[in-house]
């Protein structure tokens, strides 16, 4: 099998992913809409915003991933068709896996840290109209948590997603 192919069934994997995370945000994101107070203190603009991120954008990236595999591989990945006379070259294959779990991690850190900042923008907005004038934290423990996590995760997935091709040359080399 080509390595084209290979990268190309990696990425409509990839795509499969995101999109059963997708589906797996639907509750959250519709949940908060259930309790008037909730959405009227929140803001409506805010919880449509927070929820449509949450599950649109790995919808999009999903169905794009699924559909256009070919566009990756050559665009973003830049993995020339093999010739005839070019020998077939193992680490395409690694540099495909290396970088299709970058942009996964990528694209997780992104919505993780979409999520931790409107709970952070939504914890703000209640303890401010819940407690005026009261002093405490500006941010909740988890929430600098996840955006910390999401700040870091974000790193290490451009650089799989970046270094695609240091990393397999690094693996070639410790592999003898």
């Amino acid at each position: 099998m080509e390595h084209r192919a290979i990268a190309s069934l990696m990425i409509r994997m990839a795509g499969l992913w995101e999109l059963v995370a997708a589906v797996n945000a639907i509750p959250s994101a519709v949940a908060p809409f259930f309790n008037p107070e909730y959405v009227s203190k929140a803001g409506m603009g805010m919880l449509l915003a927070a929820g449509s991120f949450s599950v649109v954008t790995p919808l999009l990236i999903g169905f794009a991933l699924i559909y256009l595999p070919g566009m990756v591989t050559t665009h973003v990945l830049r993995i020339a068709p093999p010739t005839v006379e070019e020998p077939r070259d193992p680490s395409l294959l690694e540099r495909v896996a290396i970088a299709t779990l970058g942009l996964w991690f990528a694209i997780q850190a992104v919505l993780d840290g979409v999520h931790a900042f409107s709970r952070w923008h939504l914890y703000q907005r209640f303890v401010e109209q819940r407690y005026p004038g009261a002093i405490g934290p500006a941010i909740a423990p988890q929430d600098f948590a996840g955006l910390i996590t999401a700040v870091l995760q974000l790193a290490i997935g451009l650089w799989l997603l970046l270094g695609n091709r240091g990393l397999a040359n690094a693996f070639a080399r410790l592999r003898g």
